[in-house]
């Protein structure tokens, strides 16, 4: 997150200082209060300013009395709770914010206004004035262009922030007509990287899963360019991870209205695991009746969770994409909407969450083995973390590590005599270790930590 901050606030480079997670969104013209504890030991005398700007909002003399400024004093007001020693909150409610001038981060500086004193260190926070758009939270939910289904205006910013917190979600614009060239959708993650840049035509476009996304549509001056917009939707990209051998639970809500008769199949072959009639009759085929428990609670209406274990997972047969299909197993019925979930079977590696820790290839330091196809899964949640490959020897050319984020950007490429290579900070890495069948090596030794 820090990495986005730096790119979405440039002036935070220079303002080693705030708490990188201190981000408070607001809608222009609305109220914005911003709050963090005073660090320890506190200071005597410090003001507060808009990093960007000149003009100190605040100046606290004595540890606990504050002045609002001139400038501020119709449109701040201090309601913290500091006590004589420094001690406590400092929070303040800005009101009607504007994104020219509150938009930005907030800082604390040492002495009185025409001191320029030093930056004090976790005193501050930042403040994104979202001049249209919003900000959402959850697994599901949609956002669109102002004013659609109707024409945008021109000369438009706005941002859509979508936190799903540690769930992967998919964001998909179900309806995208823009000016092209002109008109413009530019879709992030939460490290600021640009997942894909949208213009024109592009109805259906499907964005690669994050756990975050911050959307900017922007629109020229022109009149003449304006058109309908878009609608996006976002849902749980819902996927199961699971060690080769081990057990796995594939579970998801019924969509509604619900179907009577459907079966449920692995897309990549065409066996089915289960047939269910009048709703909520589940069998299970006879070949899977060894391997596969159905455990849901599906209701005489069709409502419910659809839920089952899979027994003893192989990556051949039961790696993939799970659906639902309408009717009987032999009527190949249409495939249903938002009935299914993907299995992602582990041959070799492992999952693991965390700040910190550390994988290795198999048999490290001894040499790992012919056509391996190993898959690390590092999930950090909300955490920053940086992977650094300690040691790293492999037959170049031929025995591959790959290093993936949470939206399957190949981050690095890596064979032969990489050792210390670091790969660029993310929260979440799947690391793909695959070997051939001629020549074997000591392999890798990888360790990651919280930034």
């Amino acid at each position: 997150m820090f990495s986005w901050l730096i790119n979405h606030f440039p002036t935070v480079q220079a303002m080693c200082c705030v708490s990188a997670g201190a981000v408070v969104y607001a809608r222009q013209g609305r109220n914005a209060t911003l709050s963090w504890r005073l660090p320890q030991p506190a200071v005597r005398e410090f003001t507060v300013r808009r990093y960007s700007s000149d003009i100190t909002l605040f100046h606290v003399t004595n540890y606990n009395k504050v002045d609002i400024t001139g400038t501020y004093r119709t449109r701040a007001e201090f309601t913290g709770n500091i006590d004589s020693s420094g001690s406590g909150v400092f929070s303040f409610l800005l009101y009607d914010v504007v994104w020219n001038s509150d938009h930005g981060v907030y800082s604390c500086y040492r002495g009185s206004p025409g001191s320029r004193g030093d930056l004090m260190s976790d005193c501050g926070q930042v403040l994104d004035v979202i001049r249209c758009g919003e900000r959402y939270t959850g697994s599901s939910g949609s956002f669109t262009s102002p004013n659609y289904p109707g024409n945008y205006g021109n000369n438009l910013y706005c941002t859509y922030i979508i936190d799903a917190g540690e769930t992967l979600v998919t964001l998909v614009f179900e309806d995208f007509i823009t000016k092209d060239e002109y008109d413009v959708v530019k879709v992030y993650d939460a490290s600021n990287n640009l997942l894909v840049l949208l213009s024109g035509d592009r109805r259906g476009y499907i964005v690669q899963s994050a756990v975050y996304y911050r959307v900017v549509f922007t629109t020229s001056r022109w009149n003449w360019s304006v058109r309908k917009g878009f609608k996006a939707v976002w849902t749980a990209a819902a996927v199961v991870y699971a060690r080769q051998g081990s057990n796995a639970t594939l579970s998801w809500r019924l969509p509604q209205p619900a179907v009577r008769e459907f079966t449920v199949r692995r897309y990549s072959s065409d066996i089915t695991l289960f047939y269910v009639t009048n709703y909520n009759k589940v069998d299970i085929t006879s070949t899977y009746r060894t391997r596969a428990e159905f455990t849901g609670n599906i209701d005489s209406s069709g409502s419910g969770v659809f839920s089952f274990l899979l027994y003893d997972v192989v990556w051949n047969s039961d790696h993939g994409v799970y659906r639902c299909y309408r009717g009987s197993p032999g009527s190949r019925g249409d495939q249903m909407s938002d009935c299914g979930q993907v299995l992602h079977v582990i041959r070799c590696g492992g999952r693991y969450t965390g700040s910190s820790g550390s994988i290795s290839s198999p048999n490290y330091p001894g040499n790992y083995n012919y056509n391996l196809f190993c898959t690390y899964i590092i999930d950090s949640g909300e955490t920053l973390i940086t992977l650094v490959f300690e040691e790293f020897i492999t037959q170049s050319g031929y025995d591959v590590v790959k290093v993936y984020d949470a939206s399957n950007n190949l981050l690095v490429h890596l064979s032969g005599n990489r050792g210390g290579y670091t790969v660029q900070s993310a929260v979440y890495y799947r690391v793909v270790f695959t070997t051939d069948s001629w020549t074997v090596m000591k392999g890798f030794k990888a360790v990651w930590t919280g930034m």
